[in-house]
């Protein structure tokens, strides 16, 4: 008697990107894969980030074409990673990279923020000036709070639409 058995492998991560910008997804399997290498890569609403069929780039949603990149030369050593350059908004979320023949699956999530800097003028009213290196802030929404204002030290506070701090200033005059 002969029993083939197989583990089902899954892992997950959280990978981040900046609008514009560009990402590596890693689907690494352990060892080599016997060819023709077959993957599914997918996003957060199933369409087709990647199929590799028999080795080669196969079907890719529209939404994808074009900025999505893989390592053919790395397929049999069990590199199928996927690289999403030109990152949108809309690309954040949860992906699913799987190979059905040794039943390994990876799972990761997406995050893609603006990357910006914040500038501080003291002209009788602080003020903050945000800049995106994408010229773009989508779906974001900000809050300036004026936490304490102490002989002339002025503590701000920039709050992102989840209410979590992302930038604190601290203005002495």
């Amino acid at each position: 008697y002969y029993c083939h058995c197989y583990i089902s492998v899954t892992s997950q991560s959280v990978r981040t990107g900046f609008i514009g910008g560009e990402v590596l997804l890693p689907c690494v399997y352990s060892e080599w894969l016997s060819e023709p290498v077959t993957a599914f890569w997918r996003d957060k609403d199933d369409n087709v980030v990647l199929d590799i069929i028999n080795g080669k780039e196969d079907k890719m949603d529209p939404k994808f074409r074009g900025r999505v990149f893989s390592f053919p030369n790395h397929y049999k050593t069990g590199n199928l990673s996927i690289i999403i350059k030109g990152l949108r908004a809309d690309d954040a979320g949860p992906y699913d990279c799987d190979i059905p023949k040794v039943d390994y699956q990876t799972k990761m999530t997406l995050k893609v923020t603006g990357q910006f800097s914040i500038t501080s003028t003291l002209l009788g009213t602080p003020q903050c000036l945000c800049s995106s290196s994408s010229g773009v802030f989508e779906n974001l929404h900000f809050t300036i709070v004026l936490s304490s204002f102490y002989k002339y030290k002025i503590y701000v506070h920039l709050y992102a639409a989840d209410c979590y701090t992302i930038f604190l200033l601290q203005h002495t005059n």
